[in-house]
């Protein structure tokens, strides 16, 4: 029986065992791309043909060590067992009703989803960016229902929320921003986990407050504690809304469910994306009563939020990780990560830094270091590693959260030799 979710002996990583020699052989790079592809990306680039679990192999049949996860995406892993068969099951069923009808995959992720995370209503949606579009919408609404004086925007410098119009706009990175711009009014940047200068920053025209527990893009910056109860405090007391955007340090990511219970702390709104489907494209907009009984028939609406068959990929993955073993697996592995990461710090003049929560983590290279983030990247490549940039020197490791200790080990191995063959000082020479 040909079964897609039994493991095939000869998938990516399953017998080239860690001494392949991976500088041996190059790339496999899609060429084909420059001929038909618009060029928002820098191409060509590696053509994955193949995964499984923590590895991938590019179409000419090389194996690397995969540390982007679809940069948070692949939370179980590529291709892990049952998550095949529940979407096939389903699109042989019912693929898509659009948000005129509902169907039970749909209202029973609504029921898991409030259920696991406390929070009594949600809404889906396609992607992260819509939902923290729709979020800051919601907002606005809440403001104008309670009859608050502004509808102004607090977010962070260094935060990133998406690529759709308001989510740009609260979006600090000036790149991004600046090719669109004029982008929404309203929008304000303050410093992140600076609690003294809220003072300034939060007054009566705020409607909404929005924040990354872990600033994910910015380069896996935590947030101090102190920093989010001053938030909780402050815009509980001007009636504004509170968002947390967990589009990647939700679901598990750093070893709680919603990255929010390492800190105790609920916000008003939490929008949760990427790792929720598991590969299909899907968001959730989790919301507590008094956001959503601002909101209207027709107000707002998505023609493929919570599909049939996404929902169903959401129900798998949330089952698989909503799990207290599986979470406190995630929290070990990422102290195991941490304290490698730390290691390597203390060997390479280069790195400034080494930061982050649960397996979600950076590491940042000094501004004097001989080379920038973007080589690092390349070097660990080169070697078998694929790593994801985050921030101007930053380097992010997203391995799926069913990575194993052996894997880890090899992964900081593969990083210390690109390191080493960057001129990093105190690294290997190769």
């Amino acid at each position: 029986m040909n079964d897609p979710d039994l493991l095939d002996p000869s998938a990516p990583g399953s017998g080239t065992g860690y001494a392949t020699d991976f500088a041996a052989a190059p790339a496999a790079l899609a060429h084909d791309e420059l001929e038909c592809l618009a060029s928002l990306y820098p191409l060509p680039r590696i053509e994955i043909a193949s995964g499984r679990g923590a590895w991938v192999r590019d179409a000419g049949g090389r194996d690397y060590l995969d540390f982007v996860s679809g940069i948070g995406v692949n939370a179980l892993g590529h291709a892990p067992p049952g998550l095949a068969r529940a979407i096939s099951r389903q699109m042989r069923t019912l693929g898509h009703t659009s948000n005129l009808y509902t169907s039970a995959p749909s209202r029973e992720l609504a029921r898991s989803l409030t259920r696991a995370t406390g929070y009594p209503k949600v809404f889906f949606f396609n992607s992260g960016a819509e939902g923290v579009e729709a979020a800051l919408k919601f907002a606005r609404a809440r403001a104008r229902a309670r009859g608050l004086p502004g509808r102004d925007v607090l977010a962070f410098r260094g935060g990133f929320h998406g690529r759709t119009a308001f989510a740009l706009s609260a979006t600090w990175t000036p790149s991004y921003r600046e090719p669109f711009e004029p982008l929404m009014p309203g929008i304000r940047f303050a410093d992140f986990n600076d609690v003294d200068g809220l003072s300034a920053a939060l007054d009566p025209n705020i409607a909404a407050v929005i924040v990354e527990p872990v600033q994910g893009e910015g380069g896996a910056i935590p947030a101090r504690r102190e920093f989010l109860v001053a938030l909780r405090v402050r815009t509980s007391a001007l009636g504004a809304t509170l968002i947390f955007d967990e589009v990647q340090s939700g679901m598990g990511r750093c070893g709680h469910l919603l990255c929010a219970g390492h800190y105790g702390i609920e916000a008003d709104v939490t929008v949760l994306s990427k790792a929720l489907g598991g590969g299909i494209p899907i968001a959730a907009v989790l919301m507590r009563d008094d956001v959503a009984s601002s909101l209207k028939p027709g107000m707002h609406g998505c023609t493929f939020g919570g599909s049939p068959v996404a929902a169903t990929a959401a129900l798998f993955m949330l089952s698989r990780i909503d799990r207290p073993a599986f979470l406190s697996r995630v929290r070990r592995r990422g102290r195991e990560l941490g304290r490698s990461l730390e290691d390597l710090e203390s060997r390479h003049a280069a790195i400034a830094e080494t930061r982050g929560l649960g397996l979600l983590r950076a590491i940042e290279l000094h501004a004097d270091a001989p080379f920038d983030a973007a080589a690092l990247v390349a070097a660990a490549r080169d070697r078998g590693l694929l790593l994801v940039r985050g921030g101007e020197r930053a380097v992010r490791l997203l391995p799926p959260l069913t990575v194993g200790r052996d894997e880890i080990e090899e992964a900081v191995r593969r990083l210390d030799r690109a390191l080493g063959s960057l001129g990093s000082p105190g690294g290997p020479s190769s």
